[in-house]
């Protein structure tokens, strides 16, 4: 094989890999503003919904899901949509970060099965035969941490090795 050749298909390799990321500062419905990292294909919200609480339920086939409904916690959620054709059916592709916390909480940090402590879901939504659901996150590290001036910073890096993923980090300072 010609080196020249293979320099190509090494470099080709890395270029196609690398994840395009765009900034994203932008205002939540209380006004409040965050920032963040999200595909450049897509859009990324992140909410704090306040008295709420995670259940993580199976369905009728075993399948996992998560449900907030009213509660005493606090539940963390980071969604990417990306960008959809109109034209196109079933073209639908959502990745979403599901945590509970306890509303008190200022600064936290928890690794790998830890996680698990906080009820922390992945979701890949898509019409992705066999490769679509919701997961338990159990590799990766959730820190969340309060600033001098009460601003907060949620920041997660995780994997799963159950689908692909295109979101393997956030961090959200509001």
């Amino acid at each position: 094989m010609n080196l020249r050749f293979l320099f190509l298909v090494v470099i080709s390799t890395v270029l196609l890999a690398c994840q395009s990321q765009k900034g994203l500062n932008a205002e939540d419905e209380k006004g409040e503003t965050f920032s963040t990292f999200c595909p450049e294909d897509g859009n990324c919200t992140f909410e704090v919904l306040t008295n709420s609480s995670l259940s993580l339920l199976t369905d009728g086939i075993g399948q996992l899901y998560p449900q907030v409904k009213k509660g005493n916690k606090t539940v963390l959620k980071f969604e990417y949509k990306r960008n959809v054709d109109p034209r196109i059916a079933d073209g639908g592709y959502t990745e979403i970060v599901y945590a509970e916390i306890d509303p008190k909480t200022e600064d936290l940090s928890l690794s790998d099965e830890q996680l698990s402590s906080a009820n922390v879901v992945f979701g890949r939504l898509c019409f992705c035969k066999g490769q679509a659901g919701y997961f338990r996150i159990d590799q990766g590290t959730l820190v969340i941490s309060t600033a001098k001036d009460q601003s907060k910073t949620y920041a997660f890096t995780f994997t799963t090795d159950k689908v692909p993923q295109r979101l393997t980090h956030f961090s959200v300072t509001r």
